[in-house]
């Protein structure tokens, strides 16, 4: 007997009736039968509000009503992929809706969120990027040793990585791979990924649209996206 089902109803019905009027309950098999009948409807109604109520969170929400969450917030600028769990949608909504914006930190951490992986950002007007000569905490050269310029302010070049499939399959084998050395690993056969596996990563067009909302309004951002 579950909190709500019809036996537990039913139970609670019981309770209410005085007692005395039908002596044992074993005693009355017609007031249980029409009580009985009342708990049936009610366990409906109470699995029906518990359903309705649980829509109304996001975390907890189920199917359409995921979609429904995502127009309201979102417009039409985050739809369901084909095949997509409701748990990844969930995810994508929540990283939408409160993801910071406009800084370094919030493209590294929007990045890594989608994907996974941590992104590298490089700003040739940042010196610590950059690095620069006599800094004050080091003589001479001091930095990573890219060359950058403070002539190209509000500028900056990411390198966004795509997800890592999980799995030994053909079609972890074939995204993950750097070049055609995927051809080369040795696979069980007939294993090509799910379809899941497929559909629930971060795309390209994911990524790039990930880094356009987070970018701060007037940067040029060059963007490079690799295995």
């Amino acid at each position: 007997m579950a909190t709500g089902d019809s036996d537990d109803i039913l139970s609670r019905l019981k309770a209410y009736v005085p007692r005395g009027w039908f002596g044992g309950w074993a005693q009355a098999p017609i007031i249980t039968a029409v009580l009985g009948g009342i708990a049936s409807v009610l366990a409906v109604s109470y699995a029906l509000i518990m359903f309705f109520w649980a829509q109304t969170r996001l975390q907890t929400s189920t199917g359409g009503w995921i979609d429904i969450w995502a127009a309201d917030f979102l417009g039409g600028t985050l739809p369901r992929k084909p095949n997509e769990l409701d748990s990844s949608y969930i995810a994508r909504i929540q990283v939408a809706i409160f993801q910071k914006r406009a800084t370094r930190p919030a493209m590294i951490s929007v990045l890594t969120q989608l994907t996974g992986r941590a992104p590298i950002i490089f700003e040739p007007a940042r010196p610590l990027d950059t690095g620069c000569f006599s800094a004050p905490t080091s003589p001479g050269f001091f930095g990573v040793a890219r060359f950058g310029s403070i002539a190209c302010p509000f500028g900056a070049l990411i390198t966004a990585y795509r997800p890592l499939v999980a799995g030994g399959s053909a079609g972890a084998a074939y995204r993950n791979a750097a070049a055609w050395s995927a051809f080369s690993t040795p696979l069980s056969h007939g294993s090509f990924g799910s379809l899941s596996e497929q559909t629930s990563v971060a795309t390209d067009a994911d990524i790039l649209a990930a880094i356009n909302a987070t970018k701060p309004i007037a940067t040029n951002i060059g963007v490079l996206i690799s295995n």
